[in-house]
């Protein structure tokens, strides 16, 4: 009986050939993307937009986004003050905390189907120094011309399929005697659905416009007491600093001379 002799060179070959082309098939789907740190609602400036370093990190997923994001603190607002509660209405992922570059680094990262609009985030910020401690509702908005493209097979597939069923439809409905009364009835129907959804929609948009405002105010409350904070600390040391150097020079001026 002939023995069959395993070529172990040549499987090795292909496993690295395949792994190689796998690796390639990831990393075409990962970009870095600029964005803007803003006020909840607005498109105005953070105060917090100095922590977050750029550009994120953007990788695909099936068919949404996995974004990476890193917060640096300096050392001396003590280690790590910056916490994030929520991001894009989920917790934050595969959270990473780390030291360097003279600070501490607070990495995580979220999903979304899409970056078009404005990302709305929840932190905390604790700097025990200064005695500041605060929730923030902030939002960001993404470089969308950065992005890389999401695997368009299952809204391909639907659309393809919704094409299908539309053909579908006109041909068995073009022999049908009551095809007009049908459409009359479904314009009917339609038409008093979106009026229905106009008025619903209305009534969120009122409320998300009356949540903003108050979301807003509070962030403006919190920033002012911080910068009171800081000041108020700063004029504090430098108070002890005139008062201990009073001190010292009359202490000094009332030793006994010899």
């Amino acid at each position: 009986m002939k023995k069959i002799k395993f070529n172990w060179g040549r499987w090795l070959t292909l496993l690295t050939v395949t792994l190689f082309g796998l690796l390639g098939v990831t990393n075409a789907h990962a970009a870095s993307v600029n964005y803007q740190t803003l006020k909840y609602g607005t498109s105005q400036t953070s105060m917090a937009d100095s922590y977050y370093v750029r550009p994120a990190q953007v990788t695909v997923s099936g068919n949404q986004y996995v974004v990476t994001m890193t917060i640096h603190t300096a050392a001396n607002l003590g280690a790590w003050p910056v916490t994030v509660y929520s991001i894009n209405g989920q917790a934050p992922q595969s959270v990473s905390k780390t030291q360097g570059g003279g600070g501490y680094n607070y990495a995580y990262s979220f999903t979304a189907k899409s970056l078009n609009g404005m990302i709305s985030s929840s932190i905390h910020v604790n700097v025990p120094s200064a005695n500041y401690n605060a929730d923030h509702n902030i939002s960001f908005k993404f470089d969308t011309s950065q992005l890389p493209a999401l695997n368009g097979k299952d809204a391909k597939g639907t659309k393809n399929s919704a094409a299908a069923t539309t053909s579908t439809g006109e041909a068995a409905g073009a022999n049908d005697p009551q095809l007009q009364a049908k459409l009359n009835k479904l314009n009917a129907q339609a038409k008093s659905q979106s009026q229905a959804a106009s008025r619903k929609e209305s009534r969120l948009a009122k409320q998300t416009l009356e949540q903003n405002v108050q979301a807003q105010a509070a962030n403006d409350r919190n920033q002012k007491l911080f910068y009171y904070v800081v000041i108020g600390g700063g004029l504090g040391l430098i108070v002890i600093i005139a008062s201990a150097a009073y001190f010292i020079i009359n202490a000094k001026k009332n030793l006994p001379r010899h």
